[in-house]
């Protein structure tokens, strides 16, 4: 019995990525998402965006929850499955699995700082930055709290809380003016 609870060579589960790059995909109730299938191309120069925007992330574990419960649904959906609402006892298991990790990576990330503009987002954490140009991104969801940025490896929220009120402006504005089927 002591060799199945204590190995004598543990494999550590080493995952370099932050929190806010797991894959999760969400949906709004209310709000398109933006799917981008690797053909977007920003004009070089978009005066919307020409001026970046940069905020600090730090993630909170009652929104990312959400987010991964809102984006369990798309998931789902997109795999064929009728799920309307995620259950209570789902909930709870995604709470008991998800609340340890979250702090863990939480602890070894910090905040994110972010800086976006015409050519893609930049995240800088704990000094190692991680770039991700717009033709690189798979669909920009929007949620009740947050954007959440897909990539093929993962995914980045964006909180709304993070922005304020001209910025979010001038995103939307971006968003509308490179993709006009994403206005709300």
């Amino acid at each position: 019995m002591g060799r199945m609870l204590f190995p004598r060579h543990p494999k550590p589960v080493v995952d370099p990525r932050p929190v806010a790059t797991h894959s999760i995909r969400q949906e709004a109730q209310a709000l398109p998402s933006l799917t981008l299938n690797g053909a977007f191309e920003p004009k070089l120069a978009d005066p919307v965006l020409d001026a970046p925007i940069r905020f600090t992330a730090r993630y909170r574990l009652k929104e990312y929850l959400s987010w991964v419960q809102d984006h369990l649904l798309v998931v789902l959906r997109e795999r064929g499955k009728p799920v309307d609402r995620i259950t209570p006892g789902h909930r709870l298991m995604l709470r008991l699995v998800l609340g340890p990790m979250f702090f863990y990576k939480k602890w070894r990330v910090g905040d994110c700082r972010f800086e976006l503009d015409a050519q893609g987002l930049k995240r800088v954490t704990r000094g190692r930055p991680v770039t991700l140009a717009w033709r690189d991104a798979t669909a920009i969801h929007r949620y009740g709290s947050a954007y959440l940025v897909t990539t093929a490896r993962g995914a980045m929220p964006l909180p709304y809380r993070c922005f304020s009120e001209t910025e979010r402006a001038r995103l939307e504005r971006w968003l509308a003016a490179t993709h006009p089927t994403t206005a709300a």
